[in-house]
């Protein structure tokens, strides 16, 4: 009987000491102001998209005319004006930046920025549609930017935002022609809306490096990063997520939402990329349910590919977007 005890007391313990790892993981990970200690921890490089907006803010800088020092340029810091609130009964209150075209115009983007980022993250994408005549909101995500939330959603809630922002749009310009762009999570949250009912004011969708599901993707992280295999700890993490009311990991899944989607979607992934792995923009192409496109740019990391080969890049988008954006 004492045996009994001894192993089931044992039991215990390494359930909670599981449990309790669980949690602190949920917390480093998904609560955003705790996250970036959570990857020095383990790495001490630099988040891959938080390293991708810092390169795009490096694409900016350009050479000053009366002398040999670069001179920084920040297009996106100078053009995205205050920021916008409104408030829905899905999300409550949420934040973008609106940047006007130069000229009216019925061309919107809604620009969904990465994991680790904030509207900043998307100016690269911005000055490229600014230039060719989009109206650009720049949304903060869950728990980003100007979100007044604490916890992440990896784009499971990010695409009631994304959405709110497009009947914002429809409600102002009934005749508005949407592009969807997202990279990486933002892409995530792309999908996620791409699977739902969306207005026919939405035209077309970019996703750059997301996942397939959030539950395959924490479980190449937790091997990536800590060298530990998905089971238990995910299971844990997962727990942890649920019991504090944000989401089931299980239940983000963008390969099912591209299986329904109606929306032309363009797929692209750098092949170098080992935190979202190249090869899920495959199975996600092939899922997509849509008309479809894809682009694998060689060489690229993870959230890279814009500043990797920008005119194979923007080839491919704005060939695939133009006839529906004329």
């Amino acid at each position: 009987m004492s045996v009994l005890k001894t192993i089931l007391k044992v039991g215990v313990g390494a359930a909670a000491a599981v449990m309790g790892a669980g949690a602190l993981v949920y917390e480093c990970a998904l609560n955003t102001k705790v996250n970036r200690f959570f990857i020095r921890l383990f790495d001490d490089r630099p988040a891959p998209e938080a390293a991708a907006a810092e390169q795009a803010a490096a694409e900016q800088t350009a050479s000053a005319a009366d002398g040999p020092e670069p001179v920084k340029r920040d297009w996106f810091g100078e053009h995205k004006g205050d920021d916008r609130v409104i408030t829905t009964d899905v999300t409550g209150r949420i934040h973008a930046y609106i940047i006007p075209a130069q000229a009216p115009s019925h061309n919107w983007a809604v620009l969904c920025h990465g994991y680790n980022a904030g509207p900043e993250g998307v100016g690269v994408f911005a000055e490229h549609y600014n230039a060719m005549g989009f109206n650009c909101i720049c949304p903060s995500l869950r728990g980003w930017g100007n979100d007044e939330k604490i916890y992440c959603t990896m784009g499971y809630h990010d695409k009631d935002i994304c959405m709110a922002w497009v009947d914002y749009i429809v409600s102002l310009d009934a005749d508005a022609r949407i592009l969807l762009h997202g990279y990486s999570m933002g892409a995530v949250t792309v999908m996620l809306a791409t699977g739902e009912k969306l207005p026919p004011q939405v035209r077309a969708a970019v996703a750059d490096c997301g996942f397939t599901s959030c539950w395959e993707q924490y479980a190449n992280v937790i091997k990536l990063y800590a060298k530990l295999p998905a089971f238990p700890l995910l299971y844990a993490v997962n727990a942890a997520s649920i019991l504090r009311g944000n989401f089931d990991i299980r239940k983000n899944v963008p390969l099912d939402a591209v299986k329904r989607s109606v929306t032309p979607t363009v797929f692209l992934h750098g092949t170098a990329d080992d935190f979202v792995p190249f090869e899920m923009m495959d199975r996600l192409y092939e899922a997509c349910a849509a008309p479809k496109a894809k682009q694998a740019i060689e060489g690229a990391g993870h959230a890279e590919s814009v500043f990797k080969d920008p005119a194979r890049y923007w080839e491919t988008v704005d060939g695939f977007i133009k006839d529906r954006f004329a």
